[in-house]
């Protein structure tokens, strides 16, 4: 299931489910803020850890996020996390709910 989103900069992004029963999400990440997750004192902190994402234009989704917000089909779909990959990101979804 691919799903059109157009955020407020009117640019077309794109979140498609895969084979894994994750998102991919294509858009264009050239100004983007992210967070990864740290530990107070921690300096073995890694950025690829990352819990949230937000393109220029939105949308901003971090861990916690339903997924049901950007489109209903993906409802019950709750962000777990995100994988930077050579199409964008895959958003890990949390299958435990």
């Amino acid at each position: 299931m691919k799903v059109e989103y157009i955020n407020r900069h009117n640019e077309v992004q794109t979140f498609e489910v895969n084979e894994k029963g994750n998102i991919q999400w294509k858009a264009d990440f050239e100004y983007c803020r992210y967070m990864f997750e740290t530990v107070p004192n921690d300096t073995d902190a890694d950025p690829k850890d990352i819990t949230m994402v937000d393109p220029a234009g939105g949308p901003y989704i971090d861990s916690g996020y339903s997924m049901g917000l950007i489109d209903k089909s993906f409802n019950r779909m709750i962000v777990e996390s995100f994988v930077r990959n050579g199409d964008g990101y895959e958003i890990i979804i949390n299958k435990e709910i």
